[in-house]
């Protein structure tokens, strides 16, 4: 393998902050955002500190989005971009929604007879036109469906009053760590486990 000059170019707010086309001597994708983290103040700063601004990022080689396992292939001269993405945002509905429009229009322009025909047809028109309402029903439900909020979703703490366990009660979902206090406990616990039985008493 050698080193290639590849062209990187930032989106959004990092483009505005740190220049739009970067070009750097890279083996890899992570070595590109490496080579831009110690040539350029500030950057890698940015980047560790995004996620408490609401942001995360999409990196793509040309126009194929690459996750963490393809950082590490090699650079064979495609344009890397960075473009921050709002977490929580339901761009990936959006994008199949734009994906499954732009197919069905193809369908129809390529297909002789109109949208009916287009749907009716076989071969390759008939597939487009298919795949392309698939896409759009998936993207409409996946932007109006709530999504699953997972592990970390609580918003506030349960912090009601409770007699029974002495103190504020500070429930925590299951996969987070338990805080182990010494001495004086000052604090709401967490219960892991509890139970109640009724118990005859005459």
């Amino acid at each position: 393998m050698h080193e290639v000059m590849t062209r990187i170019e930032l989106s959004g707010i990092l483009g505005k902050t740190y220049g739009k086309v970067h070009h750097r001597l890279v083996l890899t994708t992570a070595e590109a955002i490496n080579a831009l983290a110690k040539t350029i103040n500030g950057f890698e700063k940015f980047l560790n500190t995004s996620k408490a601004r609401g942001l995360t990022y999409a990196v793509y080689r040309d126009k194929k989005n690459i996750g963490v396992d393809d950082l590490g292939f090699p650079v064979t001269g495609e344009v890397i971009r960075i473009v921050p993405v709002v977490i929580g945002s339901k761009k990936a509905g959006l994008l199949q929604t734009i994906l499954g429009a732009v197919l069905i229009t193809a369908a129809v322009l390529t297909g002789p007879g109109g949208i009916g025909a287009a749907f009716a047809a076989g071969g390759l028109t008939g597939f487009a036109a298919a795949t392309g309402a698939s896409l759009v029903l998936g993207g409409v439900i996946q932007l109006l469906s709530p999504q699953s909020s997972g592990i970390a979703s609580k918003q506030s703490a349960d912090n009601r009053a409770s007699y029974a366990f002495g103190g504020v009660t500070n429930t925590a979902a299951q996969g987070y760590p338990v805080p182990l206090g010494y001495g004086k406990r000052r604090i709401g616990g967490a219960i892991i486990s509890a139970g109640i039985y009724v118990e005859d008493q005459q």
